[in-house]
This record gives structure tokens, sequence and C-alpha cells, in this order.
């Protein structure tokens, strides 16, 4: 836009690359549910009509578990972005990246989906799952590395630390998959279980992090009220 100020275009383009980046995830949360179709029926009864749905059970569920998935991603993109104040080309090219696994979620949930039984399938799944949450470790930790100066004063580097490491719990779970899948399929599905273990070691080594972080929160709050 001319007549800009090089400050309040910088800050229109990082606005440009949030709402972009929002899009996608709006995109890839709807192309989820549109995976899903409604199932033919022949007979017009309550019977067929239930038959039909339960057909469809496995879809519904590999939906619920991708739409939590995309919508976790898309809080730690939100928090990382609300500390960001500059970027650069390789913030846009890994952001680029990023996305690119979130939209492809769709596919490899549809793909798991209609082939539920398939170990195939569910590794595939994993290994999309996994590379998101790796490339969302790579953009916290690029974007918190105090060398590029890419977030705002007075931020706690340890934070980025703390949520880059926190990135690392999901795909961690689902790399864990992949091999227990080839052993015992039934125990591989499981494997997601382990975040809630892992996150509370995680939160557990970072907790004067987490406290000192939230305190500033509420002293930037009571500043504002």
């Amino acid at each position: 836009m001319v007549g800009l100020e090089p400050k309040h275009k910088k800050e229109f383009q990082l606005e440009r690359l949030i709402l972009f980046s929002d899009a996608v995830f709006a995109i890839a949360i709807t192309l989820l549910i549109i995976e899903i179709k409604v199932p033919h029926v022949e007979e017009r009864s309550n019977i067929a009509l239930l038959n039909g749905l339960f057909l469809i059970i496995p879809k519904f569920v590999g939906f619920i578990i991708s739409f939590l998935l995309i919508g976790q991603f898309w809080i730690n993109h939100h928090k990382l972005f609300g500390f960001v104040r500059s970027y650069d080309g390789k913030v846009l090219w890994l952001n680029l990246f990023f996305l690119m696994s979130i939209v492809t979620m769709p596919f490899s949930t549809a793909l798991y989906s209609e082939n539920i039984f398939i170990d195939l399938s569910f590794i595939i799944y994993c290994i999309n799952v996994a590379a998101t949450g790796i490339i969302n470790s790579l953009v916290w930790r690029y974007i918190g590395n105090p060398k590029n100066k890419f977030a705002e004063e007075g931020i706690d580097h340890e934070l980025f630390k703390y949520f880059s490491t926190r990135a690392l719990l999901i795909p961690a779970a689902f790399i864990i998959a992949i091999p227990l899948t080839l052993i015992n399929p039934w125990a591989g599905k499981y494997a997601p279980i382990l975040i809630a273990p892992m996150m509370k070691f995680v939160n557990k080594k970072y907790k004067s992090v987490i406290e000192k972080h939230k305190l500033k929160l509420a002293e930037e709050k009571s500043i504002e009220e």
C-alpha cells in the first residue's frame, strides 16, 4: 500500500501472513467434513438409514480426531504469532510447509477412515500428523531464536523453548505409533494416549516459565483494566 511507513508496512504484511494461515486452517477443517458423504439408502426406512450411518462411523471418528488436532495446531499458531513482531523469508517458507501439512490432513484422514483395517493407511496418517508437529516446532524455534529478533521485546525466550518442546509431543506419540503398528496394529492406535503423560512431564519441567508467563499476562490485564 502506497504511503505506509516501513513499520506499518511490516505490520500489514504480517497481518496478511496470519490471515492467509487462518484461511488455510479454515479450509482444511471444512474439507474434513466434506469428505463424509451422506449415506445412500435404497430402502426408505429407519433401520436402513441407521445401518448406513453405522457404516460411516469410522469417518466421523477420523473427523473428530483430525478436527481436534488441526484445532490444536491452530491454537499453537495463534499463540506463536501473538509474540511475533517481524519475520523473514525463512519464516514464510516454514509457515508454508506447515500449512501444506495441515491442508494434507483431510486426505490422510479420509484415506485412513476408508481403510481403517489396513495398517499402511494409519501409518500414512501418522506420518502426516508427525510432519505437521515437527514443522510447527521448527517454526517456534526459529522465531524464538534471540539472534533473529522476531519476537516482541521482553519475551522470555525460555517460553519459546517450552512451546517448541511441547509442539513435539504430538508428533512423538504418532512416530511411536508407527513401529507399534507394525508389531501390533491395535497397540499402535492407542499410542496417542502417550501425549497426556508427556505433556504433564514437560509442564512440570517448565513450571517456573509457565507461572512467570501467567503472572505477566495477569499484570498486563490489570493494567488494561
